[in-house]
């Protein structure tokens, strides 16, 4: 389990540093809403916690803000604020070991799906729910959930380009057509890239039907889900252009 007082604390200790790493109050909450919308801005959530009777102080709200989150949602927060902090200030190194706290330095690459795809709110609570299952250790929960993000966003795809009244429900067949409409839309596009369409598809169902046969130990179920949950991010981001 991810010990979040001790990430919160360190997080804390880079986002008060002078310069690019400082975090004032509204720069957190335009970081953080991009994972919680309801969250209003800075003067409107100071005013609330005001007439709560609550603290202001940065630490305070900092940690409450966070741990209202679910903790898949909290993990991709918390990362997207790293990817923020790891370029400035000499903070590699710190960032690195903050990552490591919040998973084994398994964290993806941050998607944001547009809001006019197909269940976008889903998707992304998928999204957030697959680092949440890593970072806790439930590896065949994350390969799950990964082959029912793919899925989802495949048939979100093949709906927004090809209007009739039936479509396929399973991921392999779903890929086969997303990959054929973008060879005759996309002809210049190299086919080794479209192949990777695919090919993740039967990755995910090939992982999916033999992970809870083989038996996996925990470090090869935790390679095996992250490397899915990867697959999963870098199909989305290569689609996401073409939407």
């Amino acid at each position: 389990m991810i010990k979040w007082n001790a990430v919160i604390n360190r997080l804390m200790n880079l986002m008060d540093k002078e310069g690019g790493s400082y975090f004032s109050g509204p720069r957190f909450i335009r970081a953080v809403q991009k994972f919680n919308e309801g969250l209003p801005s800075y003067t409107e959530y100071i005013e609330q916690r005001k007439a709560a009777g609550r603290s202001t102080t940065r630490r305070h709200y900092f940690k409450d803000i966070l741990m209202e989150l679910n903790e898949g949602t909290r993990v991709r927060a918390a990362g997207a604020i790293l990817d923020e902090l790891e370029d400035v200030d000499g903070n590699a190194t710190p960032v690195s070991e903050i990552r490591k706290l919040l998973g084994g330095e398994t964290l993806g690459p941050s998607v944001t799906i547009p809001a006019e795809a197909w269940n976008a709110d889903r998707l992304n609570a998928y999204l957030a729910d697959v680092d949440g299952a890593i970072a806790s250790g439930n590896f065949e929960r994350a390969v799950t959930l990964s082959y029912t993000c793919l899925e989802g966003f495949l048939g979100a795809f093949v709906r927004s380009k090809a209007k009739r009244e039936s479509y396929s429900h399973e991921i392999i067949a779903l890929s086969k057509e997303v990959k054929g409409y973008l060879k005759s839309a996309i002809k210049e596009y190299p086919d080794e890239v479209l192949n990777g369409i695919t090919q993740a598809a039967h990755a995910l169902d090939k992982a999916r039907n033999q992970f809870s046969e083989s038996h996996f130990g925990s470090e090869a179920g935790s390679w095996l889900a992250t490397y899915v949950r990867d697959l999963v991010n870098t199909q989305i981001r290569l689609l996401l252009h073409f939407m």
